[in-house]
């Protein structure tokens, strides 16, 4: 019997191979092409403030990001655990190895794609979607830079798959413990997917794919997984904070020249935010929070309606490309970022029309809060760096991907659509 068992998975690993065949090898080429610009790049990758949290973690065992000040709540964890991981292991290869494990990282994010379409039996927008993230030039060089969306994509969806399988096949204890564990980690790497995952949790009672009983469990798991995040920052500063600290700071950082591509909402000259930059070295987070609101509020109490305008700047930067961009007119940039943009903002928007008139209302519904989630966060602090896009550029790959499926006559080979 075990013999069979394991002819048995044998066997579907073959017939999955050739299946695939032609998306592995595109997918895996583009792996080797992506080592191979690391490599000649030197592995040299953009670090930010994880990696020197990381750093002092392992070298000091603190887990801070300025040793003259102390412990930090700056950063959730996980992404500096996995920094301080390589860094324990590979020393002075530390940053070559984290983005190699990146890469393969990426590999397998397409696969997932095609693992959560064919919980809709629509394998061929998972293969389509795996496709355009393969090929997609900001996916491409991002997993060069040591930042957190490099490991989120994959933790979101991982979280997505688990839920949707709970959501169309139903659960199990194991699917339960599972689901937990995936959202206690989601939690602890973005809070900015805390309030649209905790929304679709909810929808398991409400649409009744799970009973109370079984929300208690699965909520129990999350939360004993998370507890120690929180009881950490307690006996740490004295204080209760659930997440991390940077509040007003974003808030802040939002209106420096260099963030802003509105003169009228510079507010914050050069010279002051180098002095920002160089406090932050001396205090801590706590007083310079303190420091973050008082500039914020006299910025807002001279034009009470400036924070609105932020918004809708910082909307702008977000869906097309931020202000380091923004006036860039070379050929690199403008069609490897600004008209590839364009391009996929107007599809989407036509396919959310098409969601609507067809009445896929459970999915419009979806596709409309996860937009508005991951942007009204980047509304109200700052939307300085691609990455915040590149967080959820790939459900727009999706988008995209259902639309052609549809126009190129999906519904007429297997009498379905996508349905939630």
């Amino acid at each position: 019997m075990h013999i069979r068992m394991s002819d048995f998975k044998m066997k579907n690993a073959i017939d999955f191979l050739l299946k695939y065949k032609v998306f592995i090898i595109l997918n895996f080429l583009v792996f080797i092409a992506k080592i191979g610009y690391s490599y000649k790049k030197g592995f040299d990758g953009l670090t930010f403030e994880d990696w020197d949290i990381a750093n002092n973690l392992v070298k000091y065992g603190e887990y801070a990001e300025f040793m003259n000040i102390g412990p930090t709540a700056y950063k959730l964890p996980v992404y500096p655990l996995f920094l301080s991981f390589f860094i324990s292991f590979f020393d002075e290869h530390a940053k070559a190895a984290v983005i190699v494990v990146q890469h393969i990282i990426y590999f397998f994010i397409p696969f997932m794609f095609i693992l959560i379409s064919r919980i809709f039996n629509k394998e061929q927008i998972g293969i389509l979607t795996g496709y355009l993230f393969i090929f997609s030039p900001s996916y491409f060089f991002y997993s060069n830079t040591l930042e957190i969306t490099n490991i989120f994509i994959f933790i979101f969806l991982n979280f997505l798959y688990w839920f949707l399988i709970i959501w169309r096949k139903g659960y199990t204890f194991l699917r339960i413990i599972i689901l937990g564990i995936s959202t206690a980690i989601l939690f602890l790497s973005q809070v900015v997917a805390v309030p649209i995952s905790m929304l679709l949790i909810f929808c398991l009672l409400l649409f009744k794919k799970l009973n109370i009983r079984k929300l208690v469990i699965l909520l129990s798991i999350t939360g004993s997984l998370y507890a120690p995040w929180v009881v950490r920052n307690y006996l740490t500063f004295d204080k209760v904070i659930i997440s991390k600290t940077p509040v007003w700071q974003n808030i802040h950082f939002g209106y420096f020249n260099e963030v802003q591509v509105f003169k009228s909402l510079q507010k914050i000259p050069y010279q002051r935010s180098s002095q920002i930059r160089e406090m932050r070295m001396n205090i801590d987070e706590f007083t310079m929070e303190k420091i973050y609101e008082k500039e914020v509020k006299d910025i807002e109490k001279k034009d009470p309606y400036i924070s609105l305008k932020k918004a809708f700047a910082n909307a702008l930067m977000l869906w097309y490309v931020p202000s380091r961009y923004f006036y860039d007119n070379s050929l690199t940039i403008l069609l490897g970022r600004k008209i590839y943009v364009i391009i996929l903002n107007l599809i989407s928007f036509v396919c959310l029309l098409q969601l609507y008139k067809q009445k896929k209302w459970k999915l419009l519904l979806f596709s409309l809060l996860l937009f508005i989630n991951f942007t009204v966060p980047y509304m109200i602090g700052q939307a300085a760096m691609t990455r915040f896009k590149l967080d959820f550029e790939w459900y727009q790959l999706f988008l995209v991907s259902y639309f052609l499926y549809c126009k190129l006559g999906g519904k007429k080979q297997d009498g379905s659509e996508l349905s939630l």
